[in-house]
């Protein structure tokens, strides 16, 4: 069954993130050939439930970038997704590649473990360039004892082709280090487990016997402004640390970052500057 052959609709994701159920995409990548089809790559995302899958591939003439989003309906579960293609039409009198954009949505319902066939460059000839190659996708849920961080893993067979896999999940809490440094002086860490938009907290940093109160609070960002960027969720598992002293009405500045282990920094008005780390939290 193809996305290709349904209606352009997208739904809104009704589903939560609960404890005990994980969502896994297994994916191919099939080119067809003569002989035999050839499995061009394969991987698997998987997460929570409302995890999305946010797939990229890329060819010398064609790209595709789609989100993909589960509705769970009981023994069946709503597919959709949003495309956004770009297509090499020819070359311009000085040479310059010429491109064409298009970006579509599908919509499919199927049982768990069916296979859904989907051509994101349409379902052109054989051999006919990136016409032809289709993607197989099956959906599955299983218990998980409570995990909820994502995952994901692929093997690519062709080198010729880019092709990238991502899990996409908006994060119900996230795990911030802490670290106060000046110099090559670095303050112990401190770790706490923030939930987005919940009231701000006290926090006291040491640093040289010195301490440091400022009020924190994590938010989700600002909205994308770009259609791709809402469409693609490019900032879903993106947080934000507004910082602030306690006598303060205005922030002293506000980081923002990706749960991926990676220390983000803001200089404070004391000549310190305060490192902030996002990670997703333990297992639950």
């Amino acid at each position: 069954m193809g996305l290709s052959s349904f209606t352009s609709i997208l739904v809104a994701l009704t589903a939560v993130q609960a404890p005990g159920t994980r969502l896994t995409y297994r994916i191919r990548v099939i080119e067809p050939a003569s002989v035999a089809p050839r499995i061009l790559a394969s991987g698997a995302v998987s997460g929570p439930l409302d995890s999305d899958m946010r797939l990229t591939l890329r060819t010398d003439t064609a790209e595709v970038e789609a989100l993909f989003q589960v509705t769970p309906l009981g023994d069946t579960a709503t597919l959709a997704g949003e495309f956004f293609a770009r297509r090499q039409v020819g070359r311009s009198r000085r040479g310059l590649p010429l491109w064409e954009e298009d970006t579509y949505r599908r919509l499919v319902r199927l049982a768990w473990s069916d296979t859904v066939r989907i051509y994101p460059f349409g379902a052109g000839k054989r051999g006919q360039d990136a016409k032809g190659l289709r993607v197989e996708l099956v959906l599955q849920r299983e218990f998980a004892g409570g995990e909820a961080r994502p995952a994901e893993a692929f093997e690519l067979g062709d080198s010729t082709r880019d092709f990238r896999l991502e899990a996409v999940v908006r994060p119900r809490r996230a795990r911030v280090i802490l670290n106060m440094v000046r110099g090559d002086t670095v303050s112990a860490p401190r770790p706490m487990d923030m939930v987005p938009d919940e009231p701000p907290r006290l926090v006291q940093l040491v640093l040289r016997g010195r301490a440091t109160t400022l009020v924190l609070s994590l938010t989700r960002p600002d909205p994308a402004r770009s259609a791709r960027e809402r469409a693609l969720a490019l900032d879903a598992d993106v947080v934000c640390l507004r910082v602030a002293r306690p006598a303060d009405t205005e922030p002293l500045g506000t980081i923002c970052g990706r749960l991926n282990n990676v220390g983000r920094q803001l200089a404070l008005p004391t000549g310190d500057t305060l490192t902030a780390t996002f990670v997703w939290p333990g297992w639950r």
